[in-house]
């Protein structure tokens, strides 16, 4: 019975130690055709509009139609910000970087604050279409 409440002990440790946060949501990759609107404003990141609306990412409460349509994008490569610019974006949502992110943008001097929109994380950009 005694060699039963160590491993007991130890797993009840476990389950208490872990937290919400890391436990964050992380989305698979997904590939969408989008429109390079502009900067976006905090967070150092840039607006695009998806040609067609997207399910897969949050939508902020206060939703209209341009915000199921438009995302902050992280890592965008300089060549697609362009106005205008359509082009095929790699992407995923992960939570925890949308928090981190977010926690550092009231301490960022921004003069057009574009207001919270979802906040996505860029892995790739290409011309060419989505596979």
């Amino acid at each position: 019975m005694k060699y039963y409440l160590l491993p007991v002990t130890l797993l009840s440790l476990g389950l208490l130690s872990c937290s919400k946060d890391e436990a964050a949501v992380r989305t698979k990759t997904a590939c969408a055709a989008v429109r390079y609107s502009m900067d976006y404003c905090p967070v150092k990141a840039s607006l695009v509009t998806f040609l067609e609306p997207r399910s897969d990412i949050p939508v902020p409460v206060y939703s209209s139609t341009i915000y199921t349509s438009q995302a902050a994008v992280l890592n965008l490569p300089e060549e697609f910000k362009k106005k205008d610019t359509v082009f095929y974006l790699t992407f995923h949502y992960d939570e925890r970087r949308e928090k981190q992110e977010n926690a550092e943008a009231p301490y960022i001097f921004c003069p057009a604050n574009i207001g919270p929109g979802p906040l996505i994380v860029g892995e790739s950009a290409s011309w060419q279409p989505c596979r």
